[in-house]
């Protein structure tokens, strides 16, 4: 298949934190959200949850695409979607539904190792050929042992309240944490690397390459 070096690309994200992690690459891309219950069907483990729900979240905006007969469903484009869970021993963290659900879930997370993962799915259309590709990113993040008071302070902020795991690692939130073992862009909510690396396999040249 012959490849548009610059096609368009869709991000199936309105997430804050993947909007500026794509635009740090100095990439240009369309945002159309994936609008799907967060729910898997066959997953069990973490690795194949991320994976599946990245996969639902691009499929659905390739849908959306034919349905609102958008222009871009006729030329070559990149559809580029990704799910991030956090989970401490086996149990996936969500997000707090209130601000004692978020100390509940600090609390937790106080003095222990968890582990964050993103899966990425990308969908190549070009020339009525379809290719799609996907990867899946772990990171490990220490926390401290934290002081109660330290706990509430935060949660006083109001940035966990939408953060998978009552946490924001590019945010105020990284005064909680230790250390971390991985790629910090996965914990965010995208890994870099391996997201360049299945752009590039889409043809695209990403920071000169």
């Amino acid at each position: 298949m012959t490849k548009n070096p610059n096609p368009p690309i869709v991000l199936a994200s309105a997430s804050p934190r993947r909007i500026e992690l794509m635009q740090n690459l100095g990439l240009r891309f369309e945002i159309i959200p994936a609008d799907i219950d967060e729910v898997t069907e066959h997953a069990q483990i973490p690795a194949e949850i991320v994976a599946e729900l990245a996969y639902l979240k691009a499929k659905r905006v390739q849908e959306i695409l034919q349905e609102k007969k958008s222009k871009l469903r006729l030329q070559p484009h990149v559809i580029l979607a990704a799910d991030t869970i956090v989970v401490l021993d086996g149990e996936v963290l969500g997000k707090p539904d209130n601000k004692e659900h978020a100390v509940e879930m600090l609390t937790r997370l106080s003095g222990t190792c968890h582990e964050v993962f993103t899966g990425v799915h990308v969908i190549h259309q070009s020339e009525g050929s379809t290719e799609a590709y996907h990867d899946v990113g772990m990171s490990k993040v220490f926390f401290r042992q934290l002081q109660k008071s330290e706990i509430e302070s935060y949660v006083a902020t109001k940035e966990p309240m939408d953060k998978a795991g009552a946490y924001a690692l590019q945010g105020i939130g990284a005064f909680l944490v230790e250390k971390i073992e991985g790629c910090p862009s996965n914990i965010i909510g995208l890994p870099v690397p391996k997201t360049v690396a299945l752009l590039r396999r889409c043809g695209l040249k990403v920071m000169g390459y």
